[in-house]
């Protein structure tokens, strides 16, 4: 299906979230609270702050205006850098003012919350804080099924100096875990992070709706009852309004659990070109070098890996967690493919870190025998 085609085929879903408008609406003028957002331009950033401004909330961000800056002209916008010796780093903070919710996304590192939080933390009633599931470390994932959050995390070093290069989770761990601490901390640890406006997302969230969307025979992994875990930006920002309305304190997986079978199957359902799905046993797959999570993304066979995509998330649901249909939120990803990129686009070559290339899915293909 041609790029234009199928943006016309799901624009009665996807319209809304692609508008231009829907970043520069007006504050309504009946405010329910203020809060304060740490970024609030970027990945996650607009589509909180969207959902905080149509539910009444005056809203003020704090960043250094240099990430989509042209975003909500109509709000308070604080100047500054999260890195102390950099430009007027936290100066814009450092004053009496109060806020009854603090938002944080912050991924790099984590010296950086420490200084926010012991900076804020007594200026407001709660401080929400976006972790991750890669807190969690390998071994658990690997060994675990239906970890909680009140799996125990392993003992980190806050690092000394703002130079410290760590990766990914050890940032949102050590991050996560100071915030915990906090009387006012409330965090949150999604599962990979999809749907619309998000502008960095990766093949990993891409690979399957654009592979179903292309159609043909397709290599799919295991036999279709591996789970694969996910949450739609959507979803997380309407998690993280109910947070604020009942003054949650504490931690929250946040994600939906989808078998893959159905997963696939629901994601077929969005395409009009004829598709078939091919099991792949998952002993064939490693045998021949398939890596989960990378080759074959948002999976991992359960014979293999037992926690990665079983993690539980009841907690949230019962506190309110609620999810969009599967087609609403890959009918968005796919309209974000396809207005960056066309069907020449190659999976697992190149640039995209993710997925198979069609060659190489061929050769899984042809030489498979069940």
């Amino acid at each position: 299906m041609e790029r234009r085609n199928f943006i016309k085929s799901v624009g009665a879903i996807s319209t809304l979230s692609l508008s231009p408008t829907v970043f520069t609406k007006t504050v309504n003028l009946s405010k329910k609270g203020k809060i304060l957002i740490l970024g609030g331009t970027k990945f996650i950033g607009p589509v909180i702050v969207e959902q905080l401004i149509e539910a009444g909330y005056e809203v003020t961000l704090f960043n250094r205006g240099l990430t989509n800056p042209h975003l909500f002209p109509n709000i308070e916008k604080l100047r500054g850098d999260r890195y102390p010796a950099n430009g007027k780093g936290l100066t814009a903070l450092k004053t009496s003012r109060k806020w009854d919710v603090i938002i944080d996304t912050w991924a790099e590192n984590p010296l950086c919350v420490k200084d926010t939080l012991s900076l804020l933390q007594n200026r407001c009633k709660q401080y929400i804080y976006t972790s991750s599931m890669a807190v969690y470390p390998d071994q658990l994932l690997s060994t675990q099924s239906g970890i909680t959050e009140k799996a125990k995390l392993p003992t980190d070093n806050i690092p000394t100096n703002y130079n410290d290069s760590l990766n990914y989770g050890l940032n949102k761990r050590i991050a996560d875990k100071l915030v915990n601490h906090s009387s006012k901390g409330c965090v949150l640890r999604p599962h990979s992070i999809c749907g619309i406006a998000l502008d960095n997302i990766s093949d990993n969230q891409r690979y399957w709706p654009v592979r179903l969307q292309r159609g043909g025979e397709i290599a799919a992994p295991g036999d279709g009852g591996d789970t694969t875990q996910y949450i739609d930006v959507k979803d997380l920002a309407a998690f993280i309004l109910t947070c604020i309305e009942k003054r949650y304190i504490g931690t929250y997986n946040t994600f939906t659990t989808e078998r893959f079978d159905a997963y696939l199957y629901g994601l077929k359902s969005l395409s009009s070109n004829r598709s078939e799905l091919s099991w792949l046993s998952h002993e064939y797959l490693y045998k021949n070098n398939i890596r989960h999570y990378v080759d074959m993304p948002m999976w991992a066979a359960r014979q293999v890996v037992k926690g990665t995509f079983t993690i539980s998330s009841e907690k949230a649901i019962q506190a309110g967690l609620t999810f969009r249909p599967l087609s609403h939120t890959f009918s968005d990803v796919l309209a974000g493919f396809y207005q960056h990129e066309s069907n020449r686009y190659e999976f697992g070559v190149g640039e995209s870190k993710s997925g198979l290339s069609r060659q190489r899915e061929q050769q899984l293909l042809t030489h498979y025998q069940a």
